[in-house]
Formats: structure tokens, C-alpha cells, sequence
């Protein structure tokens, strides 16, 4: 067997988050995980047990993905066989590129991750915006902004969020070596609320400072997870994308659902 490194994409809508959730109580729950060991299962001769999928990051249920890498077990020899039979059976995944690892190789430990998040221009001032954002670039404790995980410090750094206005959408690009949990939406509650005048510079400041209190959390269908990352290892894209047809009949619906709306 050879263990790979598989980068993937996914439309959050269409899952209930990244992560195997129990479904003794709803068998119908769908998880990225599940459709990828499914899909595995149908193509691939590597027992269930042995497949060993690992994720470089989890996304919560909504949240989208371009660049995702998942780690596991193969039989497969040729990574390009390898694409085009899982992309020709899967429901909502989309896999684009691959390389083979080692099993020491552990997909947590990415150099950086960069993530989107979308907004509508309606009620914002954008300078406030751009403003609000900046606040959170550079080394902070982010204790009010995250959700608690048990024994991992909120004192990090986020290298850069830039934003941009682009056909009625301001788009907010962030950069780190990792994330804490639903931290993006968490500061991304923080701007909206600044940029509507909601909040103020001085508010989001004093929780950046450790004031008591949050700003809640924003959508999760706003954010996507752009890429993950690594030093010194090439994901090999094949020249004709493994998911063109799929590809070209996922965006005559999405024609077809615009078309919808505009003549609403």
C-alpha cells in the first residue's frame, strides 16, 4: 500500500461539516468524511479499518473548501488512475491533486492556511471595514475570539487580511500557520458589526485586550477554506481536470439556478 496526500473541494452546503458525526439518530447525515470513505471503499481494495483518512483541517457544517488535503492508504500505483476513479463516483467532492507520503507525514502540520469569507456590500462602510480588519492582523490572544478548545493556548498570529471590493462583494482573504475554532467567523462578527455601526474600533479593541463578552459568529456559507500548505511537497494536478464532466454539468445548474433568481 502507499499512503497520499490528496487535495480536495467541496461545496459546504451540500455536508454536514468535514468530520464522521454519529448517525445512529439520522442515518442520512451527509460528512465530507463519510462520502470520501465511501468512495474509497467502492474503488480502492484497502479494508475500511486500514484506510487511516486523516485531514489537514475540519471544516464546520456550511463551510466550503477549494484546497482541503486529506491523507490515506491506496492501492493504487498511477495517482492519476487514483483521481479519475474516485472523482467519476463522487457526490459533492471534488478531487483535483495528489502526491505520495510517507507515514510520518502528518497533515496538521501545514506551513500556512488561507481562508475567504464573502459579504454582501449592503449597510457597510467599507473604510470601517478595511479598519476593523486590520485590527486583527499581528500577534493577539484571541480568547474572545474562538470557541474554547480544552488545553490549546488563543495566543497566535494571523499573518495578513487583505480585502477587497469586487462586484458587490467585499472579500476578505486571511492567512495564518493555523486557526483556532470558528476564530474567521468570530472576528468576522466583529467587522460586520463595526463596518454597520454597530460596534465600535474601541469595542473590538477591549476584547482583543481580554474584555468579557463576544460578538457572536458569523454565517458559516460566507467562508471557504482556500488552501493548506506544506514545505517541500508538490501536489501533482493532472493537465485535463480528473472532474471535467462533472464540472461542466455542476455549472450548467448553477446557470440554470442564476437564470432562476435574476427573473425572480
Amino acid at each position: 500500500m502507499r499512503r497520499v496526500a490528496v487535495k480536495i473541494a467541496y461545496l459546504g452546503d451540500e455536508f454536514n461539516g468535514s468530520q464522521i458525526q454519529p448517525t445512529d439518530d439520522n442515518p442520512s447525515i451527509r460528512t465530507v468524511a463519510g462520502e470520501i470513505l465511501k468512495n474509497l471503499e467502492l474503488v480502492d481494495h484497502v479494508p475500511p479499518e486500514k484506510i487511516d483518512l486523516k485531514f489537514a483541517s475540519r471544516t464546520d457544517a456550511g463551510v466550503s473548501a477549494l484546497g482541503n488535503v486529506v491523507t490515506f492508504y491506496t492501492e493504487f500505483k498511477d495517482l492519476g488512475l487514483l483521481l479519475q476513479a474516485i472523482n467519476s463516483i463522487s457526490h459533492g467532492v471534488y478531487y483535483t491533486a495528489a502526491t505520495e507520503i510517507d507515514d510520518a507525514f502528518n497533515p496538521r502540520m501545514a506551513w500556512k492556511r488561507y481562508y475567504r469569507y464573502i459579504v454582501p456590500e449592503f449597510g457597510i462602510d467599507l473604510d470601517k471595514f478595511i479598519m476593523a480588519a486590520k485590527l486583527f492582523e499581528g500577534h493577539h490572544d484571541f480568547k474572545r475570539f474562538a470557541k474554547n478548545e480544552t488545553g490549546r493556548s488563543t495566543i497566535m498570529a494571523i499573518d495578513s487580511i487583505d480585502v477587497r471590493y469586487e462586484n458587490g462583494l467585499i472579500i476578505t482573504d486571511f492567512c495564518a500557520d493555523y486557526f483556532l475554532w470558528n476564530q474567521i467567523r468570530r472576528i468576522m462578527a466583529a467587522i460586520l458589526q463595526v463596518s454597520k455601526g454597530m460596534s465600535s474600533m474601541d469595542d473590538v479593541k477591549a476584547k482583543l485586550a481580554g474584555e468579557e463578552g463576544t460578538f457572536g459568529i458569523a454565517k458559516p456559507d460566507g467562508l471557504t477554506l482556500l488552501d493548506v500548505t506544506y514545505p517541500d511537497l508538490e501536489f501533482k494536478r493532472p493537465d485535463i481536470p480528473p472532474y471535467e464532466k462533472r464540472l461542466r454539468r455542476d455549472l450548467y445548474l448553477d446557470s440554470v439556478r442564476r437564470m432562476f433568481h435574476k427573473s425572480l
